[in-house]
């Protein structure tokens, strides 16, 4: 499952191909319309553009098993689409010269963010059938359906595979204020797979990671008092470590040391730093295995999305 980091939509012909239960995504000879979505492939700098619903049912497979609760499944598509959507509304009001005139950029030749139906054929295997069909049953449940705020504007529907315990607030992980992106509870994620896990590093291999990081570092005394003092969320993101001269934020050291996520505690003994990590992804948003909890529960999609996103409005296009 991914963090960015996605999906629903509606039955069309592609503008450019076969019909969207049988092509695969083509090259774009011009604008797509606002029922396509338009992809910068970066394994080989194409343009390719994907019909909505074809583009929501391979989000919807790349983001959640089709072994997910239907309801859990249904709550990811409406924030992929909604996640989608507002970058193909904003790259098409303010076009990014980098994106050579598409909505977003992605490595499709290893299914980044969308598997075509190839793709997903070759994933599932004698499972494909059954598999397709739970997707899209569910997507086609919530086709066109987005989260917007109070005046009908879409918001960034960020999720992530699994938190801490309790999601993050956006302005303690990525630095801004979101009114959608608040702190929510979210006690199934500890029943997830490998919510909690471990990674060591040697001494020397600490001190070679973080100097790739910050090159300015100078380290001075033993290792085990190299750390001196660790600032976290309520929810268990780090915000910053001080490791001797240095200043890290959490994402810094997750980069570094390529931890599941940011929410870590980490303690040096018998030659080893151990981080031990809880969840999967930056925290923010809806939580993928913590939908799929709710869902295990009882709640419908529009419960799973009011709980992850504050002050929303689930609506049709």
């Amino acid at each position: 499952m991914a963090l960015l980091p996605l999906l629903s939509l509606r039955s069309t012909t592609a503008l450019y191909g076969k019909s969207t239960e049988e092509s695969s995504p083509s090259e774009v000879s011009g604008r797509a319309d606002q029922n396509s979505f338009i992809i910068l492939d970066t394994s080989d700098g194409s343009l390719i553009t994907v019909p909505d619903r074809e583009f929501l049912y391979g989000a919807l497979s790349y983001e959640m098993s089709p072994g997910f609760e239907s309801e859990a499944l249904k709550a990811q598509a409406v924030a992929c689409y909604t996640y989608f959507s507002r970058l193909r509304k904003i790259h098409r009001l303010s076009p990014d010269p980098e994106l050579k005139g598409a909505d977003f950029s992605a490595d499709l030749s290893c299914g980044q963010f969308y598997l075509s139906d190839s793709q997903l054929k070759k994933k599932w295997g004698s499972l494909y059938e059954k598999s397709i069909r739970k997707i899209r049953s569910a997507c086609d449940s919530v086709y066109g359906q987005v989260l917007t705020d109070g005046s009908g504007e879409l918001i960034d529907a960020a999720y992530h595979a699994v938190s801490s315990g309790a999601t993050e607030n956006a302005a303690d992980v990525f630095g801004i204020d979101n009114p959608h992106l608040k702190s929510a509870a979210s006690p199934g994620d500890v029943y997830a797979p490998d919510q909690i896990t471990d990674v060591s590093f040697t001494a020397d291999e600490f001190r070679d990671r973080l100097k790739k990081a910050d090159s300015s570092i100078r380290f001075s005394g033993k290792p085990e008092n190299y750390i001196k003092s660790t600032e976290c969320t309520d929810a268990g993101t780090v915000k910053k470590l001080v490791v001797c001269s240095s200043s890290f934020t959490g994402g810094q050291i997750r980069t570094a040391f390529e931890l599941r996520s940011a929410a870590f505690t980490v303690e040096y003994a018998d030659g080893f730093f151990t981080f031990t990590v809880r969840g999967w992804g930056h925290g923010v948003g809806m939580s993928q295995y913590g939908a799929q909890s709710m869902a295990q529960d009882g709640a419908d999609y529009r419960e799973i999305l009011m709980h992850y996103y504050t002050d929303i409005c689930i609506r049709k296009i």
